[in-house]
């Protein structure tokens, strides 16, 4: 199945009422948000909710380290560094017909999510560690090493300001992190998406 397969696949089951919440996830710089947004833009936007997880990372991170790496600094592919607490809370809240106020963040200003619209995508790393029954349907998205690095340097450099140096120094730890704390959650989604070498495979997928 090729990315516009995928797109109308999941339209579809939207617009008939299968799928009421979607979550979106995967490692860092897998391609989710890019085709979270696609999937966005092709629904109603007056019926869609976007909910980005990004700002549920907590930015206190230095003051825990991996227990099997301390050595490292803690990313987010450590369930710890998200506040799932507050992101389950919200998306339950938005599910049950309460309006959510999203968090600000420097690159996109918090906005109101209306509980009116009956759809609800969720996108993110932090979905990968949430209980699955809040969501009608999961996909997950990953990566080769090499893909990964090269678009992590083209968006933080230039989307999140972010030193080039940095982004090398910090690679190898992140993709190691991936590796023993996160990779394991790609196994729980109903739909896999493989995006390495910038193709676009569903290894795995579940049509409910």
């Amino acid at each position: 199945m090729k990315r516009k397969g995928l797109i109308d696949q999941l339209v579809t089951e939207i617009e008939t009422g299968k799928v009421k919440t979607l979550g979106i996830y995967g490692h860092g710089a897998s391609g989710k948000s890019t085709f979270a947004q696609e999937l966005f833009q092709a629904l109603d936007a007056e019926k869609v909710n976007l909910l980005e997880t990004d700002p549920y990372i907590t930015s206190e991170r230095h003051l825990v380290v991996p227990k099997q790496a301390p050595n490292q600094k803690v990313t987010a592919c450590l369930p710890v560094a998200h506040e799932l607490a507050s992101l389950e809370r919200d998306i339950l809240a938005l599910q049950s017909g309460m309006d959510v106020l999203t968090i600000d963040e420097p690159w996109k200003p918090s906005e109101v999510l209306s509980a009116s619209k009956p759809i609800l995508i969720v996108e993110g790393m932090s979905v990968g560690f949430l209980p699955k029954e809040l969501f009608d349907k999961t996909v997950c998205f990953y990566t080769d090493e090499e893909t990964e690095l090269k678009r992590r340097l083209a968006r933080d450099t230039i989307m999140r300001n972010r030193d080039a140096s940095f982004v090398l120094a910090s690679h190898q730890m992140r993709r190691e992190q991936y590796l023993r704390y996160y990779r394991e959650t790609e196994s729980e989604a109903d739909i896999l998406v493989d995006q390495s070498e910038d193709e676009f495979k569903v290894k795995m997928t579940c049509i409910i």
